[in-house]
């Protein structure tokens, strides 16, 4: 059972970090800045976990208990963001560097721009730390921005998990 967790977990995170890796060349193809504009992309990993568990399912009789739905949906969006920011920073690193560039000045745009917000939260030297951190980014922690954006899936991971699961009578 828990090899068959990893199988389905490998296929669907795989295939959901490729149509991730996807979206982000439609974005750069279309002249967005596609770092700026990947976060919908995570409608792809869900879609993408509720056919991992729905599958999961089907394969067992109708039947699946949340834990395995939640392991199937958790694996899942671990391996397809990891996919994806790996294929990401690939491009960046060997295709394209302006992405990652444009990314990090309009990230600094922000906070200069958002100047007032943030001095309720930071206080100055911490918001100086913030601004220099900016000129030390390096692109494969697009992989790390990823990985941690997309941990917002686990709500609808638990959803899924708990709407589809079916324990035998």
């Amino acid at each position: 059972m828990k090899k068959e967790i990893i199988i389905y977990s490998l296929i669907f995170g795989s295939l959901a970090g490729i149509g991730c890796f996807l979206f982000f060349i439609g974005m750069y193809n279309i002249k967005f800045n596609p770092l700026s504009f990947t976060r919908p992309s995570i409608g792809i990993n869900i879609i993408l976990i509720w056919a991992a568990i729905w599958y999961f399912k089907r394969n067992h009789g109708g039947f699946i208990h949340f834990y395995e739905g939640f392991s199937i949906g958790f694996l899942t969006n671990i391996i397809g963001a990891f996919v994806s920011g790996v294929l990401v920073y690939l491009f960046i690193e060997f295709y394209d560097y302006t992405p990652f560039t444009t990314w990090v000045i309009e990230g600094k745009a922000l906070m200069l721009k958002e100047k007032e917000t943030f001095s309720k939260i930071l206080n100055d030297e911490t918001f100086r730390k913030q601004m220099l951190s900016f000129d030390s980014l390096k692109p494969y922690q697009i992989i790390l921005d990823d990985l941690m954006f997309k941990q917002i899936a686990i709500v609808p991971i638990s959803l899924l998990s708990m709407a589809l699961r079916k324990l035998s009578n």
